[in-house]
Parts: C-alpha cells; sequence; structure tokens
C-alpha cells in the first residue's frame, strides 16, 4: 500500500495514493534500506560552464550582485545569506536547496576573507585580539550541533517552507539593518557634536568630571558611606589593608598587589595574538565534524547506509561530543573569570560575565544560529547578534566574534552539503571566492572612506 523512499541521512517520504505523510523515527529507516538519492539528483558534479552549467549572462548578473551583498553585509555587520538565497534561486533559476547549500558556500568564503582581517585586529580598550575567543570556542559546539539539525531539516522540509522561512529572515534582516544604521547615525551625530560643545565650554568648566566608577570601586564607594563620616581611616589600618578600606582606589591597589605574578600571567596569556588553547579545542572539533560528513556521507564505506547498526549512533553522535565541549568550555570561562577577580583584573565594559546563567544564555542561541544557518544558508550572526547586545557585549568585538564563529559554522555546513551531493563543487569554488574578495572589500573600503572623512 505504501513505499518508502529516502530522501536524506535518515529520511523517508511515505507515499500513499497521492498523499504523503513525514516518517521521522529512526526505527522506521530499517523498515526498508536504499542509498542517499535525493529523488535521484545529485549536484556535486554540476558544471559552472558548459551546456549542462549556468547561463554566462546570468552568471556575470549574479556574480557582481554577490559581491555587492557580501561587501554591504560585511562592512554594516550583518549576515548577508538571506539575500543570497533569494538572489541564486531567482538569478540562477536553481533548485531552492542548491540555492541554500550555495548561500552557505558563499559564507564560507566571505568568512575566510574577513577572518583574514579581523585576526590581527586587537581589543580597541585592552591588549588582547579583538576576536573573544572564550565566547567563540564555548558557542561553536552548540553552533555545529545546529547545523546538523538545520541541514536535517532542509533536506525534510517542502521548497516553499524554505521560502516562506527565508522571507521571513530577509524581513527581519531587513528591520535589523534599518534599525541600526537609524542608531549608527545618531551614534556618529553625537561623536562630531562633542568636539564642538567642548571647544564651546568656559574654561574650567567640567575639569573635574570623572568617569562612572568601576564595580570594585562602586562597592568601595558603598562600603566608604556605610561607615559614615568622611570615610578616612585610622593609620593602623591602612598599613595592615584588611579593614576600614579608605577609598576605591585602595581596595583595587591592594587586591592587584596580593596577586601581581597571577595578574602578570593572566594578562600576558590574553594578549597573545594566536591563542593556542582556544585551536586546540577548534582542532579536534572541526575534524570531527569533517570526518562525520564524510561517515555519513557514505564517503569512507559506501555500505554505510541507515540499514547498518551503528548509523544511527554515529548520527546523534554530535550531539555527546559537542555537548561535552560545551559544557567544558562553560566551566573554563567561569573559573577563568574567578580567577580574574582574584587577581584583580576588573572586567572591561563590554565582556561577558561569565556565570551559569549567561552561560545557559547563549547555549540556546548557538544551537538556534546553527540550526538557521544549516536550514536557510545564513550566516547565523542574526541571531548571535540580539543575544550579544542583551549581554551588553562590547560591539566591535561581538562583530568580530560572530564572523569568527561563522568561517566554522558554515564550513561545517559546506561541508555537509557537498557529501551530501547537495552543492556543486565547481559553483561552491566560484561562489566562495566571490564571497571572499567581498569580505575583504567590506572590511577595508568603509573604514578607509571613515577614515578619511574623520569619521573614525
Amino acid at each position: 500500500a505504501c513505499d518508502l523512499v529516502l530522501t536524506g541521512p535518515g529520511l523517508f517520504e511515505k507515499r500513499r495514493k497521492g498523499s504523503m505523510a513525514l516518517a521521522l523515527l529512526p526505527q522506521t529507516a530499517f523498515a526498508a534500506c536504499s542509498n542517499y538519492s535525493d529523488s535521484g539528483v545529485d549536484h556535486f558534479n554540476d558544471p559552472l560552464f558548459g551546456d549542462d552549467g549556468l547561463s554566462p549572462a546570468s552568471l556575470g548578473v549574479v556574480t557582481v550582485l554577490c559581491w555587492i551583498i557580501t561587501s554591504l553585509a560585511v562592512s554594516a555587520g550583518i549576515g548577508g545569506g538571506g539575500l543570497l538565497v533569494p538572489l541564486y534561486f531567482i538569478g540562477l533559476d536553481v533548485p531552492q536547496t542548491l540555492a541554500v547549500a550555495l548561500s552557505k558556500g558563499t559564507i564560507f568564503g566571505v568568512a575566510c576573507g574577513n577572518f583574514a582581517f579581523l585576526w590581527s585586529q586587537r581589543h580597541p580598550h585592552v591588549d588582547r585580539p579583538l576576536i573573544d575567543y572564550k565566547t567563540a570556542v564555548f558557542m561553536q559546539g552548540g553552533e555545529l550541533m545546529g547545523v546538523v539539525l538545520g541541514v536535517l531539516f532542509n533536506l525534510l522540509l517542502p521548497q516553499v517552507v524554505i521560502i516562506m522561512l527565508s522571507a521571513l529572515v530577509l524581513g527581519f534582516n531587513a528591520y535589523k539593518t534599518i534599525k541600526k544604521g537609524i542608531a549608527k547615525r545618531a551614534a556618529e551625530t553625537k561623536a562630531f557634536a562633542a568636539p564642538e560643545k567642548k571647544a564651546a565650554r568656559p574654561a574650567g568648566a567640567g575639569e573635574g568630571d570623572a568617569p562612572p566608577p568601576t564595580l570594585r570601586q562602586a562597592v568601595a564607594l558603598e562600603a566608604k558611606g556605610k561607615e559614615g563620616g568622611d570615610g578616612s581611616t585610622g593609620d593602623g589600618a591602612s598599613e595592615a589593608g584588611t579593614s576600614n578600606v579608605g577609598s576605591s582606589a585602595n581596595l583595587v591597589a591592594l587586591d592587584v598587589q596580593g596577586n601581581e605574578a597571577l595578574k602578570k600571567k593572566i594578562l600576558a596569556a590574553q594578549a597573545r595574538r594566536f591563542q593556542p588553547w582556544a585551536w586546540a579545542l577548534l582542532g579536534p572539533m572541526v575534524t570531527f565534524f569533517v570526518v562525520y560528513s564524510l561517515l555519513l556521507g557514505e564517503i569512507f564505506d559506501p555500505d554505510f547506509t541507515n540499514c547498518v547498526v551503528g548509523y544511527w549512533p554515529a548520527y546523534v553522535s554530535p550531539f555527546f561530543f559537542y555537548g561535552a565541549t560545551t559544557l567544558y568550555m562553560a566551566r573554563r570561562n567561569i573559573a577563568e573569570g574567578a580567577r580574574m577577580l582574584e587577581a584583580g583584573i576588573e572586567p572591561v565594559a563590554g565582556d561577558i560575565v561569565w556565570s551559569r546563567k549567561s552561560a545557559g544564555m547563549l547555549v540556546p542561541a548557538a544551537v538556534g544560529a546553527g540550526a538557521a544557518a544549516g536550514l536557510l544558508g545564513i550566516g547565523g550572526g542574526m541571531i548571535l547578534g540580539p543575544i550579544f547586545v542583551a549581554l551588553d557585549f562590547q560591539p566591535q568585538v561581538g562583530t568580530a566574534t560572530t564572523g569568527f564563529m561563522i568561517l566554522f559554522t558554515a564550513m561545517g555546513g559546506t561541508v555537509k552539503y557537498l557529501t551530501i551531493g547537495k552543492l556543486s563543487w565547481q559553483m561552491f569554488l566560484w561562489f566562495a571566492a566571490v564571497g571572499a574578495v567581498g569580505g575583504q572589500t567590506g572590511q577595508r573600503l568603509p573604514r578607509g572612506g571613515l577614515q578619511r572623512a574623520g569619521g573614525a
């Protein structure tokens, strides 16, 4: 009465005389076994040029538009996947699934070009890299778990649903872009007006202005207020440094002096451009995902299908592996935050204060960003951005960290689509190169223009 046809790794469509229902339970996979076919369409060897390739005119126009989109997206600090998917779907007249996969490959190229620029940039306020490696490595496991889910649902959902979701994401992207542009204009207008106000201020006015107190200073001031009087202390207390702190400066100085060696060690490690510990974790994480994709793509063993007993344990293995790395990074980041406080190192404005609450907030955000990236072919930054804003993440650091994370998320999605035959390798190389050029353009030209105009 019905038959089961594999439409993706472990996904079957149940066809019954004009009606179609999705059978998702793993045990259904063992009822009938077949190799992955996606209705017999394999795009891996689709040519870029030639009789069976893309129209030269369409390819030329789409290539130029791709460069413009990626350049503007990078310069604005937003993702470009919401625009790339409809561009490929309409401009190249390719199936929606191929458009999503091609967008993911393009974003991988953009991320490569982005990283070539960002890896040498420094934090605007302290001596350390602009990329927050602690946050990036912590969230990378969740994003790669999300990519697995996103690719899964991309194979499962009908094209019309994916198109509708892409339209919603595009609308949200446009809203965020306009809102960000308005906020940026207001900030720049205020910055340009500040020197004029300072020049017009009477001599001596505002000389006593002080920056807002840090967390430690606020605690010390509150303690001084509770003591009463002018807050002065006896000489013995001042010399001992253990009671009745006279000022917030004394409190900070005493903490730092007591842990000067630890402070120097931590600051020296944070100042390194190349963070060995981060790459020591990212290496195995990326390698695992590549091997996992090749295994389920039947590259290693053509007989490793859903019929094999070990197929389903292998299919869900990323959730255990990346779950373990995420848990390890959460504990590591919380412990390092405690060590920094012990050493007397104040959190810089815009840093994430690591706790169980902040870690728990970032895990679903990372998984959601990865799922959206795998399903819709976007970078995932549109989901991470609002989360970083809610955590008061420093804007430049947040943008750089998101760009760094997209490098691995896009790579995972690209490898996944290539191994299941959803992405043409020739098209991938072409548009990834265009995306890399767009990433470089978007990082360099706007900065140069702002510097020449005096805006940065």
